[in-house]
């Protein structure tokens, strides 16, 4: 890992991005570019003056000892400035502060959190926690798609310590017509998915352990691992779809970027 960006926007919730960018940095000595971005909607002199302030500040918070790192100030559209650098400058990671909540806006159109990771073509990290430890505990749900596994590996090189847990949520389709996990149906389902596992670790590569087969849905299996495991980062494939779908990541990734309950590492295939 050789470059990482930050995105800020001053707010708390990019410090503990900026925070966590600089450790990773720090740890694999690897460089680190800020972005941020002022509205374009001011008059030419106000984003003159802004930018220069905005410059002024993270040239003062930014902790640049033994590390190499680049200030980037610029006005336009948030979205598509920040995605410009994320996919244009050789960048390896994209560090991320949490979406600021808007209860009617977030219910009708996707978050500009949503829209950034869904164009980012780099794995993105989200920053929840305020911890400046290195990550201890990685819960990994995975669906055995390229996705997950690209997620697992950046994993594995920003918490090569951390222990690892995978998990896998499945069901019996029709399981009231069908006889459940227990019916013949439902063994053959197990079998298939046992298989697909193995096959799918195997191709992985990777030192971490199996994943666990749990019946159930995929939000209720993660609350149930995310309360006995309690781990300080999970991964995730994001599920990009063609055509017109509700959410381009797909419908469990979306929701877990809009309120993830811990940091949140997301790739792409």
């Amino acid at each position: 890992m050789q470059r990482i960006l930050v995105a800020t926007d001053l707010s708390e919730r990019s410090d503990r991005a900026l925070h966590r960018a600089a450790q990773i940095a720090k740890a694999h000595a690897a460089s680190l570019s800020v972005v941020s971005v002022v509205d374009d909607d001011y008059p030419s002199r106000i984003i003159e003056d802004l930018t220069e302030r905005v410059r002024q500040h993270l040239e003062q918070i930014v902790p640049a000892a033994d590390l190499a790192c680049e200030i980037h100030v610029e006005a336009g559209d948030p979205t598509e400035t920040l995605l410009r650098h994320i996919n244009g400058n050789s960048v390896d990671l994209a560090v991320l502060g949490l979406h600021r909540h808007r209860a009617v806006l977030d219910g009708v159109r996707q978050t500009t959190m949503e829209r950034l990771v869904a164009g980012a073509r780099v794995p993105v990290l989200l920053a929840k926690g305020l911890q400046s430890t290195n990550y201890q505990k990685v819960l990994a749900p995975v669906s055995f798609s390229p996705a997950c596994a690209s997620a697992l590996r950046v994993a594995r090189v920003i918490a090569p310590e951390a222990e690892y847990e995978l998990c896998h949520a499945w069901h019996v389709p029709f399981s009231g017509f069908t006889g459940g996990a227990e019916s013949d149906f439902g063994k053959q389902i197990h079998r298939e998915i046992v298989g697909e596992a193995k096959a799918w670790h195997a191709a992985l590569d990777l030192d971490v352990p199996q994943p666990d087969l749990i019946l159930g849905g995929v939000g209720e299996v993660l609350a149930i691992r995310l309360r006995e495991f309690s781990p300080d980062l999970i991964t995730i494939g994001a599920h990009t779809r063609a055509g017109r779908a509700l959410h381009r990541l797909g419908g469990f990734a979306a929701e877990l970027i809009r309120d993830p309950p811990t940091d949140l590492l997301i790739a792409r295939a």
